[in-house]
């Protein structure tokens, strides 16, 4: 492939990683940072809506943050976690069945991918 031909090539445009899953049967899945499009849902989802004058957002309880949170999490994962062929193994429609049973190992796999996005030297910084 040419240098443009990589530039332009869609699965080589973000960092991803091969990790087997213990609690999935031993499944190998590829794990890629998440996508600009992503991000913007995962904005809009956790914005609340615009009050008016004098209005304040109503104060979330524990248990409604948790699955507000658990659902922006959602939002990433499907983005996030591919087969061995690269693919996308959910869509964006299965957001909410996904949701139902996010659970640790999910989440470890979302930060797996999170962190495929922190350039070396800011982690260093850090």
């Amino acid at each position: 492939m040419s240098l443009r031909e990589l530039a332009l090539a869609p699965d080589l445009a973000f960092r991803t990683k091969i990790i087997t899953v213990p609690e999935w049967k031993n499944a190998t899945v590829t794990l890629r940072e998440p996508s600009g499009d992503a991000w913007v849902k995962f904005r809009e989802f956790l914005t609340p809506p615009e009050l008016g004058d004098g209005e304040e957002a109503p104060k979330l309880t524990a248990a409604q943050e948790f699955i507000r949170n658990k659902e922006a999490d959602t939002i990433l994962f499907v983005d996030v976690l591919r087969d061995e062929a690269g693919e996308r193994v959910f869509s964006d429609d299965d957001i909410g069945t996904v949701a139902e049973v996010y659970g640790q190992v999910h989440k470890r796999l979302l930060n797996v991918a999170l962190a495929l996005g922190v350039d070396q030297d800011q982690a260093e910084k850090k």
